[in-house]
């Protein structure tokens, strides 16, 4: 019985890349609760920590998750893909998916700098509305890949895909393939 609640590694790419929508939750989640305590309680240290978290995520590992899709994922599925109704689905789907990607590095670009400011222990406001517009745009996202990108890997990706996939994943994070 496994007691902890361990990530998945890259020898499970699909798994790791899931677990990354649940990080990108608590994420929000976090950017809503720093926009509540600053109101409270202004620049303090828990803010200034929380908004240097929420930075590193979005600026390093949401788009390392992003890429995965877009660099990996993505052109994988395109290949393997052998049903035309299924792959006219995944096509729709991976446009869609990558134009949300596009209007999320936007809204983060405007959430980024008042973070930014706060990081540093600068007290800048941050818009309830940019931050819920950020939020709603992920709320979207996560449930339209959760919920069809697993069944098309599942069916048409091989061991070898899957191996490929992890080593590529690990490599863009700059870390060995255990797998």
């Amino acid at each position: 019985m496994n007691l902890f609640d361990t990530p998945a590694g890259f020898d499970e790419p699909l798994a790791m890349w899931m677990g990354c929508h649940r990080r990108i939750e608590k994420q929000l989640a976090t950017l809503e609760r720093l926009r509540r305590h600053l109101a409270e309680h202004g620049v303090d240290p828990e803010a200034t920590s929380a908004a240097q978290a929420i930075l590193r995520y979005f600026d390093k590992s949401a788009i390392h998750h992003h890429e995965d899709e877009e660099l990996d994922l993505f052109p994988l599925l395109d290949r393997r893909i052998a049903d035309a109704t299924d792959l006219n689905a995944f096509r729709a789907l991976r446009e869609r998916l990558m134009r949300e990607h596009e209007r999320m590095a936007a809204a983060w670009a405007r959430l980024r700098k008042p973070l930014q400011g706060i990081a540093e222990g600068i007290a800048r406001p941050l818009d309830a509305g940019e931050i819920e517009a950020f939020r709603a745009l992920y709320a979207e996202h996560i449930p339209a890949e959760d919920g069809a990108l697993p069944e098309y890997a599942r069916r048409y990706l091989t061991a070898e895909d899957m191996e490929s996939l992890g080593r590529s994943m690990a490599a863009r994070r700059g870390v060995p393939y255990l797998g």
